[in-house]
């Protein structure tokens, strides 16, 4: 009977054990919470629930997605750049030593220092960013593409030229390369450096396996330098093998239609036969 009581009574523990830790924790409890809130579009219910998951479950198993909520509600919701600062910051130091997780955070911060106007803070973002996408090559391209457009706001057309340089030289696909060769064109276009954005885009249509759109796009460019040097032929006959394949064919006719007339190349004379 004694034993019997025993064995009961330890059945009976174990079935409060098994309830007991059946019962969620207050973490769970706000994580559920939280992104019950964010379905229904309560944004700042779910700021608080998430907050208070940070705070309940600091080894918890959904800290990046309360994370990742909280500065694109930062963000996107309330428009609090510096918070979102504040809390990138704070994320990269928890999630950092991941090259993935580092990189997507070190990409927002350099994206809100750069709303902010704090172009610099902003490079130095994407500079870490770049020690993350050591083994993501379309990372690095991304990121390069990102910090030229920077330097290119900032007037700083020396380093706009080199990052799209190692930008295609470290590129893994022919679209990245291209991609970096056609904005490299493109900003030295800007300085009416037409000599050195033609070289540009003729590497870049010496590319094989390159998208439709792109090599297009590259004609467009390339004949808007030989419209600028007079060579009007040359400027038609390349608009012209850009109809069908330019994103906007009224834009490709419109400016065939705005060319200056290309003179007639004047027949040779053949003389009489005797």
């Amino acid at each position: 009977m004694k034993r019997f009581l025993c064995i009961f009574l330890l059945i009976i523990s174990l079935m409060l054990t098994v309830a007991c830790s059946n019962e969620p924790t207050p973490g769970e409890i706000d994580i559920k919470r939280a992104r019950m809130s964010y379905s229904k579009g309560f944004y700042l219910e779910a700021e608080k629930e998430y907050e208070r998951y940070l705070q309940a479950e600091p080894q918890g198993a959904f800290r990046k997605e309360a994370w990742d909520r909280l500065s694109e509600i930062a963000v996107t919701v309330k428009g609090e750049y510096d918070r979102a600062v504040v809390l990138l910051e704070a994320m990269y130091l928890e999630l950092g030593d991941d090259p993935e997780s580092g990189w997507k955070i070190m990409y927002q911060l350099g994206e809100v220092y750069s709303v902010l106007g704090n172009r610099l803070k902003a490079i130095e973002s994407f500079e870490k960013c770049l020690l993350h996408a050591a083994k993501f090559p379309e990372k690095t391209t991304q990121t390069q593409l990102r910090m030229a457009r920077l330097y290119r706001e900032m007037g700083n057309y020396g380093q706009v030229a080199a990052t799209l340089q190692n930008c295609a030289d470290s590129a893994g696909s022919a679209d990245d390369k291209a991609q970096c060769l056609y904005e490299l064109a493109q900003s030295y276009s800007f300085i009416s450096s037409w000599s050195q954005a033609k070289n540009a885009l003729e590497t870049l249509l010496g590319l094989q396996d390159i998208s439709e759109e792109t090599r297009a796009l590259s004609i467009f460019l390339l004949a808007d330098i030989y419209e600028n040097d007079r060579d009007y032929a040359k400027a038609k006959s390349l608009l012209e093998s850009i109809v069908d394949t330019y994103p906007n064919r009224r834009v490709v006719e419109s400016r065939l239609a705005n060319l200056p007339d290309v003179p007639l190349e004047p027949i040779p004379l053949v003389p009489p036969k005797n």
